[in-house]
């Protein structure tokens, strides 16, 4: 068996992990399956050497205080954190005495699993896909639907049905299934949870199959009497008292039950040779080399079981990790070549790796990389559990054969929380030290994602279209019921997998009408009418009366304007003669000077800038300038637009100038009257991780083309719901300004929050809005709908026709089957995908005290993916969804400061 690579405790205490970050995703691109790098590994066992070199050591935080019932709060017990059963590389293991090869202990995960005192209900506080690495966060609420949706439901009826498949397998019970759960004690007492496992696992014949977490014992089998002992001879002959008492039965709709199912299904994954990689589990024996792009891609399995609206299923997505030839050890070489060009080139390097998942060569085991230790080397010493020292290039040496050739390269730093510690021990986590050139790099570069033949080459394996991808489906059905060991598995918790995908009846919404200044034309199934706007006048133009073209030398633009005068003039947008500057001096200090000139001289309302190249340090300092320091509306083009002139680009910037403006291109009809409609999302400071950006964008009209849109800025360990709060009463202060009332009702699409998030978003930003309304609008608060929207998933959908496999139209509505009993939720299917598979987007309403039914709020949600005025046609998401995470991404990424409040009434950063 492998072991765990050199460790050392963290004398800090265990730091939770920030929540799931925005998705930065072009918004004008379908989404399609490709590979998804994956960010997290799992955690391998160390409690091992030390190595003798101070190197920094990260400061932490505490766990968090748990919660039980209904908001109880309860301390995290001392035996919450398991260790994983496959040991990665130096450590000397405890010895111990176990007899469990026909028992199924699977211990990784069931953390987060409590103890309910009321023995004929569990009220046991778990999160659907919890957080890794954070306390326990109160979930209770969430099981609880909306009242409105308990009483009324929450299917649709509007719509033609339609017949489709899902990339979920029906799992049968052979018996009513019960989880039983039970109370371990031992005595004299035993901290070590690899000990207390050996202990129990002595007594599997009489115990049957289980899942212990140190703590807590769960089995399907009811044993009697209802406390008993046993006994057992520890390693060093000390006999244990083991004492084992029943305290509930878990209610069959509660998660522990979805967490205990997923335990055993981990298991059966791994009967099959599968490595795990994450959450994921990868074949790498199929690899699959792209040599001339030095990458190499695993085809592997998402999966998972959900307890849904039908009962159990079983969830298998197609998943590809990508493993890149470049090591660490290759990128710091790559920074310190730059040294002299970049002072800063070790922060560079940290950058580039902190927060990365990496693969170890010598053994497959991944792990996420917290931190980089300057003063250790591969020539450090760590102490071996017997005292003795050893330096990190003799033990591999000894350990794997590898002679280490990087010479003083500085570690690697990876985190690991402790399964179970001693009362005495206050450190909870093990730090891997880890070597860099022994460390291949996983995932995509920025450069790799900008480079068009690496990413068609990479699509060529992963764009899989909707027959390829649900013969995968069956095939590794097919391998799992073929794996003995896998079938057995389920077997011995009573358990089995149906043979065909599960079948659903939804619904599909008709086109939508997009409406112009005095005509209106079909959207299509398709949701593409990019052609039709460029000879059809926009719904609303704004007014310019002066504005500005800043370019370089050796530019002909005369081209290019007269195009973009042309084509403005076709689409009801009258646009003066430009004032022309010339830029002598393309330096980026001379471009905050020229800026600065050119306002206070020819005060223009626009003003469009051509530059040479992408350069990111000019791109900010223009944005910077005059969306900050100045509130400008302004627009970037490379100069090679400029040069070849394109139709599709020019009216591109024709919408983004009137958008700017105040203008609107298009409409759909939404009839909803003195309802604001608002997006939020937060991104985080490209530099300061500790700093974060929430931007909210609001309707302000009844058509809702009229925006108004803030940004507040918060610094981790800031409670959200002040920002927030103080962002919603800016927004119903401006609708009243505009509309001379408050709203009736207000609607949030509320993106980039994970599952594990939700209970506190509820609690936080729910929460913030009703106060706010309450202090506003005194006894005539608004309707409230808060929608939790969630683009990363894994489900699919499919038609099955006469043609075959194809993917589901835009406008396709599933709230049934799939969808979750203790959410009023349903999917969305809102672009078309010429290649590869269509992903859906889950929209889960938290809140909803609208006079709004399921089928509206269903067909408002598709009308507001038509809204987004940067693509002719559909996006994944609500408009201003889409509009509220580009706002929040220019200001991290580009501004780093609030925007000028000048700006708050235009689209400024589309």
């Amino acid at each position: 068996m492998a072991s765990n690579p050199p460790s050392r405790s963290s004398r800090g205490r265990a730091r939770g992990r920030g929540g799931a970050p925005s998705e930065n995703q072009s918004p004008p691109r379908p989404q399609t399956q490709g590979p998804r790098p994956q960010t997290q590994g799992p955690r391998p066992q160390t409690q091992g050497p030390r190595p003798q070199t101070q190197g920094p050591r990260p400061q932490t935080q505490g766990p968090r205080p748990q919660t039980q019932g209904l908001g109880q709060q309860v301390s995290r017990p001392q035996a919450s954190r398991p260790q994983t059963t496959r040991q990665q590389a130096p450590i000397t293991q405890t010895k111990q005495t176990t007899e469990s090869s026909n028992i199924e202990e699977i211990t990784q995960g069931v953390l987060n699993i409590r103890t309910a005192k009321d023995e004929c209900h569990s009220e046991v506080s778990i999160s659907r896909g919890a957080m890794h690495g954070r306390g326990m966060m109160n979930n209770d609420i969430l099981l609880v639907k909306p009242e409105k949706a308990r009483i009324k439901g929450k299917e649709g009826q509007f719509g033609n049905p339609v017949a489709l498949l899902s990339n979920y397998f029906p799992i049968s019970a052979y018996t009513d299934w019960v989880l039983y759960q039970y109370r371990v004690d031992f005595s004299p007492e035993e901290d070590r949870f690899i000990v207390r496992k050996g202990l129990l696992g002595a007594h599997q014949k009489r115990l049957g199959a289980y899942i212990f977490d140190g703590t807590m014992l769960f089995s399907s089998r009811k044993y009697e009497p209802k406390t008993f002992e046993l006994t057992s001879k520890r390693y060093d002959d000390t006999m244990i008292k083991v004492t084992i008492t029943f305290t509930t039965v878990l209610d069959p709709c509660h998660y522990a039950h979805i967490q205990v199912f997923n335990l055993i299904l981990r298991n059966c994954l791994r009967s099959l040779n599968l490595q795990q990689i994450g959450r994921n589990f990868y074949d790498a024996k199929a690899q699959i080399k792209i040599p001339n792009h030095k990458i190499t891609l695993w085809p592997g399995y998402e999966t998972s079981i959900v307890l849904s609206d039908s009962g159990l299923l079983w969830r298998t997505e197609i998943s590809t990790k990508v493993m890149r030839e470049e090591t660490v050890f290759d990128f710091f070489v790559e920074c310190l070549n730059n040294s002299k060009r970049n002072p800063g080139w070790m922060e560079t390097f940290k950058a580039g790796v902190i927060g990365q998942t990496v693969m170890t060569r010598y053994n497959n085991a991944s792990y996420k990389i917290d931190d980089v230790d300057e003063k250790a080397n591969t020539q450090s010493t760590f102490e071996k559990k017997d005292g003795s020292k050893m330096s990190y290039v003799d033990y591999y040496k000894q350990k794997w054969n590898i002679t280490l050739k990087g010479g003083k390269q500085p570690m690697l730093v990876s985190k690991k929380q402790r399964a179970l510690k001693s009362l005495d021990d206050k450190s909870s986590e093990d730090l891997i030290y880890l070597v860099p050139e022994l460390c291949s790099m996983t995932g995509f570069t920025d450069e790799m994602r900008n480079n068009f033949t690496t990413m068609k080459a990479v699509s060529e394996y992963t764009r899989i279209g909707p027959r390829d991808r649900i013969n995968r489906y069956y095939n590794f059905h097919k391998r799992m019921k073929s794996t003995p060991e896998a079938m057995e598995s389920l077997k011995n918790w009573n358990l089995g997998l149906k043979e065909k995908l599960v079948e659903i009846k939804g619904r599909m919404l008709p086109p939508e009408l997009i409406y112009t200044v005095n005509e209106s034309y079909d959207g299509g199934f398709e949701c593409d009418w990019s052609r039709k706007i460029t000879t059809k006048p926009m719904f609303k133009t704004a007014s310019l009366s002066r504005w500005v073209i800043l370019y370089p030398e050796r530019i002909d633009y005369r081209e290019f304007v007269g195009s973009l005068m042309k084509v403005s003039y076709e689409m009801g947008m009258r646009l003066p003669n430009p004032d022309m500057i010339l830029m002598h001096d393309t330096q980026i200090r001379y471009y905050s000077q020229i800026l600065e000139q050119i306002i206070n001289e020819k005060n223009p309302s626009f003003i469009l800038c051509i530059v040479s190249s992408s350069r990111a340090d000019i791109y900010n300092l223009i944005k910077k300038k005059l969306c900050v320091d100045r509130a400008v509306p302004s627009q970037v083009v490379l100069s090679k637009h400029v040069s070849i002139v394109k139709l599709s680009i020019v009216t591109k910037i024709v919408v983004q100038i009137n958008c700017k403006l105040g203008g609107a291109p298009w409409k759909v009809a939404i009839p909803l009257a003195k309802h604001m409609i608002l997006g939020f999302d937060v991104c985080h400071d490209k530099q300061k991780k500790n700093i974060s950006y929430g931007a909210l964008v609001a309707t302000m009209n009844d058509s809702q083309t009229s925006f108004y849109s803030c940004v507040e800025r918060h610094e981790s360990g800031q409670e959200l719901s002040a920002f927030f709060g103080a962002t919603i009463t800016k927004a119903m202060l401006k609708y009243k300004e505009l509309n001379g009332c408050f709203p009736l009702g207000i609607i949030v699409y509320r993106d980039g929050v994970g599952d594990g998030q939700i209970s506190h978003v509820y609690q936080s930003e729910v929460t913030a809005i009703k106060k706010t309304c309450n202090v506003l609008c005194k006894d005539n608060s608004p309707g409230l709908a808060f929608i939790i929207v969630k683009k990363r998933i894994s489900t699919r959908f499919f038609i099955n026709d006469r043609a075959g496999f194809r993917n589901p139209a835009p406008g396709t509505i599933i709230d049934t089957v799939v969808t979750y009993p203790t959410m009023y939720d349903f999917f969305l299917v809102s672009q078309n995908v010429r290649f590869g598979t269509v992903s859906p987007t889950h929209y889960n309403i938290i809140e909803d005290t609208t006079c709004i039914s399921a089928d509206h709020m269903q067909r408002l949600t598709y009308k507001l993916t038509h809204m987004y005025y940067n693509w002719a046609g559909t996006v994944s998401v609500p408009a201003l969804c889409q509009m509220a995470h580009k706002l929040a991404f220019l200001t991290s990424q580009s501004l780093r400061a609030s925007p000028n409040v000048g700006l708050d009434e235009l689209l400024y950063f589309l």
